[in-house]
């Protein structure tokens, strides 16, 4: 685990999203960096023991998980009695963004962000947590785990929605294109994502240089100094749910199994959500968690495998 400590959770403040009553309380890392993170409390049944952390992929913030009009994923978890913890990662949403926001990397995510939240809700709710991420949130998560920098004896289990670094992005191969983008980023500071309708929050150009590190040609997914994230994967022995989309063109299923299978846990599952598993669509990146059709058949199935591991 990394040296830094992060300082106490905050006292909340409090907001309503269509009836949703969220509170607001700020983490503060051990590097200075505050991480506003939402809280939905169980609604209208016996709490269950134990909490749910979504964590939330690059261009994106709390709203993937909870809307303003109080729909998503986030809430219906805690309609089936899950208390419900919704961070946003430096730079993203609530977590201001400061003068050092084009600085950000992924590492600073990894290292820094995941630990203190979940320091911060063990020393509050002293119970292990589900931890749920969709794309890099999922990945950013086996990161940590597998470098060390977040403690699996305080998680319950791990879900993973269309998290994997290995395919996609193909442009990254082409060196002259990695060369004009990285300059690019260099000068503008941030990668403008609403603006090319790749989400509603902008990307730190730190994070996004990185990224780059891992997936152009011969890239490697490794910490800053130089520590495989692939070789820690199979030290993974929590439980594990893997969901991938059919009709995934940023993070394709392949990419998703080849993570999984590298994982060392006994207690793994792999679910590739499509009309050959029996679902009603194949579905896309996002429309995996937020869409009409994963309302009605993801979610639930997803509770499922949660509550037998309740």
């Amino acid at each position: 685990m990394d040296s830094q400590k992060p300082r106490d959770i905050s006292e909340p403040g409090h907001q309503v999203f269509g009836g949703v009553k969220v509170e607001v309380r700020y983490v503060t890392t051990g590097d200075g960096a505050r991480l506003a993170v939402s809280r939905i409390k169980p609604r209208n049944r016996e709490p269950l023991p134990f909490p749910v952390i979504l964590v939330h992929g690059s261009y994106a913030t709390r709203s993937f998980w909870v809307s303003e009009k109080g729909v998503g994923l986030g809430v219906f978890l805690a309609d089936q009695g899950f208390d419900v913890w919704i961070p946003e990662l430096r730079g993203h949403g609530l977590s201001p963004k400061g003068p050092a926001f084009s600085e950000i990397t992924a590492e600073d995510q990894i290292r820094r962000d995941l630990p203190a939240i979940q320091d911060a809700l063990w020393r509050m709710t002293q119970a292990p947590a589900f931890w749920i991420g969709h794309s890099f949130g999922g990945l950013f998560i086996l990161s940590a785990l597998s470098a060390g920098w977040l403690n699996q004896e305080r998680m319950r289990s791990l879900v993973t929605f269309g998290s994997q670094i290995s395919y996609g992005d193909r442009y990254l191969k082409i060196p002259p294109v990695v060369w004009a983008l990285s300059a690019l980023l260099r000068l503008t500071g941030n990668l403008p994502a609403p603006r090319l309708g790749l989400g509603p929050e902008i990307e730190a150009a730190g994070t996004i240089l990185e990224t780059i590190r891992w997936k152009k040609f011969r890239g490697r997914w490794t910490t800053s100094e130089g520590v495989s994230y692939w070789d820690g994967l199979e030290d993974i022995t929590l439980p594990v749910m893997t969901y991938a989309a059919a009709d995934d063109k940023n993070d394709p299923a392949h990419g998703c199994r080849k993570i999984h299978k590298r994982l060392g846990s006994l207690n793994k599952m792999f679910l590739v959500l499509g009309k050959d598993a029996g679902f009603s669509r194949d579905y896309d990146h996002v429309g995996m968690v937020v869409s009409k059709e994963a309302k009605d058949e993801v979610w639930p199935e997803l509770v499922g495998w949660m509550k037998d591991r309740v």
